[in-house]
């Protein structure tokens, strides 16, 4: 590879592997002993190619040649990683319903954000996520429709406001540009720098509009094409090239200022109010009807558990759950979010899906939410399931997962 790449992005894959062909540009490889996981991957990641169209259209040339996909074992502790030319995968992307794309979408969307243009350190971290958040959804919206990537956006503010709570007494935290001096950013790793900066972005966009922002994004994309950048140079070349900007948005309060500016945008759709208000009338007592959900995928779902009571009467967590068999969901979004919503309302029908959940999927999306649930807002019997299964469980997770629950247990515990 000719290309230059800064060394997070350099990695080894070894193993039995075996593909399949998805597209002109791109393989779906994984171990020859889990042929299920291949088929599965095939038909779930067919869109690859018309995804990679779709980012050239918008952000330019793809310079790297291969697209390629790589579903690694459960253990793996992310939902991707960018790698240039082959892309690293969780197995629990693969839902069945090719949802899963729109994580290969935002690692694609890196191919631009992130991996031609890098953020020269960990404090400039929204400069490659926020970016590429706000690339993933752009691309979401033409191949999948402006519904879905409005349900992408809205599950993402609402992860936005839960980071907000979860940093109420480290503000330092919810900066976009933020002192991680003597921090491990495993540590502080949140959804803020991909929320807030895709809010950043977003915000930019509603002021000078799509047509001027995508001229204006393609431009920076050229000008600072394998090269490691700050957020100053940033803001510099922002403001050159859109002349009073610093009028119209206040820079330096969406970089430097803690929490969510009043100038953030909520989104709005049809769909993403229906499922807002249903949402409140669980509150009620109320669920929804067969009806209502009968065209709900996992991201309708994963949206309307996400903004249910923290808490609820265990008797109304089993009789959502008997309705629409949410423990069952092939779909972790689905499944993490009902199972933090049983353990927090102290539903212990669902201590053994919750094992089982633990000892199966290693990435820390899930683990960190459901360890959390356990020793934070749980009982004895909670806390000490945690430890259980974190002592049963720990050798088949990554390093890094290690430790992050390690974390979680020795301070909650």
């Amino acid at each position: 590879m000719e290309q230059p790449i800064p060394p997070y992005l350099f990695a080894f894959a070894v193993g039995e592997l075996e593909f399949r062909e998805v597209g002109p540009r791109t393989r779906v490889y994984a171990e020859s002993a889990d042929v299920e996981v291949l088929d599965a991957a095939e038909v779930e990641f067919a869109g690859a190619e018309e995804m990679i169209r779709q980012g050239e259209k918008l952000f330019g040339e793809y310079d790297w040649e291969r697209f390629d996909l790589l579903v690694l074992p459960p253990s793996f502790p992310y939902g991707g990683m960018e790698n240039p030319r082959m892309v690293f995968l969780t197995p629990t992307v693969i839902k069945g319903d090719a949802s899963g794309g729109q994580v290969v979408a935002h690692e694609l969307a890196h191919s631009w954000t992130g991996n031609l243009i890098t953020n020269v350190n960990n404090e400039h971290f929204w400069l490659n996520e926020g970016f590429t958040t706000y690339a993933e959804r752009r691309i979401v919206e033409v191949v999948q429709g402006a519904d879905i990537a409005t349900l992408n956006m809205g599950i993402g503010w609402r992860g936005l406001k839960d980071e907000m709570e979860r940093f109420k007494d480290n503000l330092e935290c919810t900066k976009l540009k933020n002192n991680q001096q003597g921090v491990d950013p495993d540590d502080v790793y949140s959804q803020v720098p991909y929320e807030k900066g895709f809010q950043f972005v977003l915000r930019i966009e509603r002021q000078v509009g799509r047509t001027a922002f995508d001229e204006f994004l393609k431009k920076y994309i050229a000008t600072f094409k394998f090269k490691s950048i700050d957020t100053d140079t940033f803001l510099e070349f922002l403001k050159a090239n859109i002349p009073g900007i610093e009028k119209e948005i206040n820079l330096e309060l969406w970089t430097e200022g803690v929490g969510i500016p009043e100038d953030a945008y909520e989104p709005v759709s049809t769909i993403y109010t229906k499922i807002i208000s249903l949402a409140e009338e669980f509150k009620q007592g109320k669920m929804p009807s067969e009806d209502e959900v009968a065209e709900w995928k996992g991201q309708e779902w994963e949206l309307y558990l996400e903004n249910l009571p923290k808490s609820c009467e265990p008797s109304q967590v089993i009789a959502l759950d008997k309705r629409y068999r949410l423990a069952e969901s092939k779909d972790y979004e689905v499944k993490v979010s009902f199972l933090q919503l049983a353990i927090s309302s102290k539903c212990r029908e669902y201590h053994g899906e919750v094992e089982k959940t633990l000892k199966t999927v290693g990435r820390i999306k899930y683990l960190r939410p459901l360890f959390n649930a356990l020793a934070q807002s749980g009982g004895t019997e909670e806390k000490q399931l945690a430890k259980q299964v974190f002592a049963e469980a720990r050798e088949t997770y990554h390093p890094i997962a290690q430790g992050v629950v390690e974390s979680i247990l020795s301070k909650y515990i």
